[in-house]
This record gives C-alpha cells, sequence and structure tokens, in this order.
C-alpha cells in the first residue's frame, strides 16, 4: 500500500471556529497542552502509538477534541494522522475542510485503487484521511483484515495516529480495534453524560482488554473564574477536569486508579 497524499481545500469558517489555533483563547491553547503532556506521559518509550478518542454519547465532544488534540501534539513537530472512523455520521471533513470521499469506508472496501486517500491540512500540519462514502456495514470493515493493516502500515509513517470513534453505548466499533489501540480517551460532557453510560463505557472497553490512559472532561463551564479543579468519580476511576468557560468549552481529564471501591458530533 503506497500513500499518497492531496491537499485541503480548507475548513469552512464556522467549524474553524471551534479547530484548535493561535487565535483562541490562551486558557484553550493551555488546556490541550496539558492533554498532550498527560498523554505523553501515559505511553512513553519510542515508537508510534494509536490513540482511540471515543465517549459515551453523541455530542460529548469527541469529534473536536480528537481534532485538537491531534493538533496539539502536531505542534510539537510530531508526525501526526487523524483517522475518521466515525463512518455512520462523520464530522472531521467538515470541521477540517478536507475532502470526504475517498476516505476510510472506500480504502477498506477496495473501492480507492489509487489509494489517494490521505490529506494534509497545511495550516494545522496534520495529515487527515475522511470516513469516506457511508458504508451499509461499518463494523464489518473496522473488523476487517484490511483496516489491521492499514493501521500497520501508517504506524511507519506516524508518530501519533488519532482515531476519533463512535459512542461505546451506541455501536461496537471503537471496541473492535482494542488489540491495535496503545490507549483510549473517553470524552464526557458536563452536565449531560449519565453515570451510568459512563460506567457501561468503562466496563465494555475494560472487557475488551483496552488501555484507558484518560478522560476528557467537556464542556464545563466557569463564568467568571479562569481556572477550576472539578472532580467526576464512578467506580475505580475518577477524571479531574481542568475546566473554562468559552462557549461549548473544552477540558481534560486524567484517569486515575482510585483505592477501594470509591466513589459532535463535535
Amino acid at each position: 500500500m503506497k500513500l499518497k497524499k492531496q491537499k485541503s481545500a480548507g475548513a469552512k469558517t464556522d467549524k474553524k471556529k471551534m479547530v484548535l489555533s493561535d487565535q483562541l483563547p490562551w486558557s484553550i491553547q493551555e488546556a490541550y497542552k496539558v492533554l498532550r503532556t498527560n498523554i505523553l506521559l501515559s505511553l512513553p518509550g519510542e515508537g508510534s502509538r494509536v490513540i482511540a478518542v471515543t465517549s459515551a454519547f453523541a455530542s460529548d465532544g469527541k469529534t473536536t477534541n480528537a481534532v485538537n488534540t491531534a493538533i496539539s501534539m502536531g505542534k510539537l513537530g510530531k508526525k501526526v494522522l487523524l483517522i475518521d472512523c466515525d463512518m455512520r455520521k462523520p464530522s472531521v471533513d467538515s470541521m477540517l475542510g478536507v475532502s470526504p470521499i475517498p476516505g476510510l469506508s472506500d480504502t477498506l472496501a477496495g473501492l480507492n485503487k489509487d489509494n489517494d486517500f490521505l490529506q494534509h491540512v497545511p495550516e494545522i500540519g496534520i495529515d487527515v484521511i475522511s470516513a469516506g462514502n457511508i458504508p451499509p456495514d461499518p463494523t464489518l470493515l473496522l473488523q476487517g483484515k484490511e483496516m489491521e493493516k492499514l493501521l500497520q502500515v501508517v504506524r511507519k509513517y506516524y508518530d501519533y495516529i488519532f482515531l476519533d470513534f463512535p459512542p461505546v453505548t451506541t455501536v461496537t466499533d471503537a471496541v473492535l480495534l482494542a488489540d491495535y489501540v496503545d490507549g483510549y480517551l473517553i470524552v464526557v460532557r458536563h452536565d449531560r453524560t449519565d453515570y451510568r453510560a459512563i460506567v457501561d463505557t468503562v466496563e465494555q472497553l475494560r472487557f475488551a482488554k483496552a488501555n484507558i490512559i484518560g478522560f476528557i472532561y467537556n464542556d464545563y463551564s466557569l463564568e467568571n473564574k479562569k481556572y477550576s479543579y472539578g472532580s467526576y468519580g464512578y467506580g475505580k476511576y475518577r477524571s479531574r477536569g481542568y475546566g473554562y468557560g468559552y462557549g461549548y468549552g473544552y477540558g481534560y481529564g486524567t484517569g486515575e486508579r482510585q483505592n477501594g471501591d470509591g466513589s459532535g458530533d463535535h
């Protein structure tokens, strides 16, 4: 498989406001730097890393955080690839202004003979594979040998590969690739994501022996305060969220083991 790149057309104005850049408030940029540091500390060592971003529900903010975490990592000079694995409700293409096709589904189904599915987004310095045409059975494509082969190939070229997956409680897509993912990030939306849905998400991923490296606490608004720490505990896990007010809000969370039993789409 040969990788061919094409340039993106550029993000649309409304979506571009959500993309991490130097024009966003300092607090937002800093939050993603901290998230980036947590990822580096959670997955030390040499070699390529595959990181999956998912959530319990749609609209929890998984795509926005997958995109911006990838951009933040690219700012370190890392070679970064973002793959839209949400072939049911893709949104990476509209957010970054890349072509929706050809994409992941076309390549996995053998319909993209030219292998020109890679798109470079120069203004943010990362490469992207869009979801492609919506297939009749995305799960079948993801669990096929072609997906395994694709990840093996891109690992040779990139330091970090981010996978934007559908919500875990909706479909099993995110769980299927646990053997090929180095770490999972779970997006939790403040005042929206149900406690039991989060527990179910964690249990499904742990059953697949997935490595959960952290939680992103999203949409935590602080009216008149610049910084604040919140907590979101469940089971043996607790997420510490760094929140700040900015419209839809951003945040990061680090997954921590607790002693005892304690206790979008964008």
